[in-house]
């Protein structure tokens, strides 16, 4: 046992999963969740290293027992050993560890390839496939990078805690009202709901991500000036429930009216195809992609031809396009261009493609090598 976490320190729930798991030798505790903490360590029977995860519900929610993903062999969703619950609105799940980590700091730690953004969206969307196929009818409801887990270069759909079942006469089921920010625009209001689509419009703020995009988790970043001016008079009044919801109404307001996203944000060498597939995964209700398997298959058509960036310490690093490397990279002011034969190691400095910044030296050199 890992003397490093105190057993008798961690909350009561954790102590009775523990109860139940014996054989689960503790190694870290994790209470950062929103819903729960999660228990890293190693399952000595299975002699695999395993994390139980322990979530709160309301009772009597019976999708929300993961048990129901265990029987999905798929390889881009989490492998789940087992369930039970603690209490009444308490349950766990034991379920593989993940040795990358979740997706938010996979992507905090390290430069995603335009070739590895691609591949990683698709594996979301296989899985999805997977949940939403016609023998589950699943919809996860609660897709964001922190429920995203990468394990061997493969990302894996994990936390089933807001995994409802689709009612077979509506095609739909409950909003979810975890994570805000990553709540399709159907979920507000009165009538809320998901379906397939909701999930595929989570997968498609998944994609923004991967490929460059940025959204800030702290809510307040998103309000207007004017919103914000009105934000601190509330505030003044102390009422923290009030301003919970005035902030979520701020929220909404930008989901509901396709404001949420920040395109701009997206790296210069994202192609406009991409950008353009991700934007209809995110688009109204009516109008973006019915399942996953449109989505995967406009991703498939893009790429044949997707030109492999990636940001780097040194500048931005196109690998291995017509047999050749090439680094955009700044110095005393101005964007230079080296080149290289691929794989070798050192670039040599290329005087045919210069700029003032990194934009106009990109336009340059995909005019000159053919860039989509």
């Amino acid at each position: 046992m890992n003397m490093a976490v105190d057993i008798n320190s961690l909350p009561p729930e954790a102590i009775k999963a523990l109860e139940q798991f014996r054989e689960f030798q503790i190694s870290d505790f994790n209470d950062s969740g929103a819903n729960g903490y999660v228990m890293i360590g190693r399952h000595n029977v299975l002699r695999k290293d395993v994390a139980i995860k322990i979530y709160f519900h309301e009772e009597n929610e019976i999708d929300q027992e993961p048990a129901i993903i265990a029987s999905i062999n798929h390889e881009n969703i989490l492998k789940v050993y087992d369930a039970r619950k603690v209490e009444e609105n308490c349950s766990f799940y034991m379920m593989q560890a993940a040795n990358g980590g979740d997706l938010f700091n996979f992507t905090e730690k390290y430069y995603l390839s335009l070739n590895l953004s691609h591949r990683l969206l698709c594996q979301l969307l296989s899985g999805l496939s997977a949940l939403h196929c016609k023998e589950k009818k699943l919809v996860h409801r609660d897709l964001k990078p922190e429920n995203l887990l990468i394990h061997n270069d493969t990302l894996v759909i994990a936390d089933f805690g807001s995994v409802r079942r689709i009612n077979e006469a509506t095609g739909k089921a409950p909003a979810s009202k975890h994570s805000i920010l990553y709540r399709p625009p159907e979920a507000f209001g009165e009538g809320a709901f998901f379906d397939f689509t909701s999930d595929i419009y989570q997968a498609g703020i998944i994609g923004y991500l991967l490929f460059g995009g940025t959204l800030n988790n702290d809510l307040l970043i998103h309000l207007t000036n004017r919103e914000r001016n009105k934000f601190n008079k509330i505030n003044l009044k102390g009422d923290d429930y009030e301003t919970a919801i005035f902030i979520d109404s701020c929220i909404e307001k930008r989901i509901t009216s396709g404001k949420l996203l920040n395109w701009d944000s997206i790296p210069f060498y994202v192609p406009n195809k991409i950008k353009k597939v991700l934007k209809s995964a995110v688009s109204s209700h009516d109008k973006r992609y019915t399942n996953a398997s449109g989505f995967l298959s406009e991703l498939a058509k893009i790429k044949a031809k997707l030109p492999d960036w990636i940001t780097s310490r040194d500048g931005y690093e196109l690998q291995n396009w017509g047999g050749n490397d090439y680094l955009l990279t700044e110095k005393k002011g101005r964007v230079l261009m080296k080149k290289k034969k691929h794989p070798a190691k050192n670039y040599r400095i290329d005087n045919s493609v210069s700029g003032d910044d990194f934009n106009r030296a990109f336009e340059l050199l995909k005019e000159k090598i053919g860039l989509p």
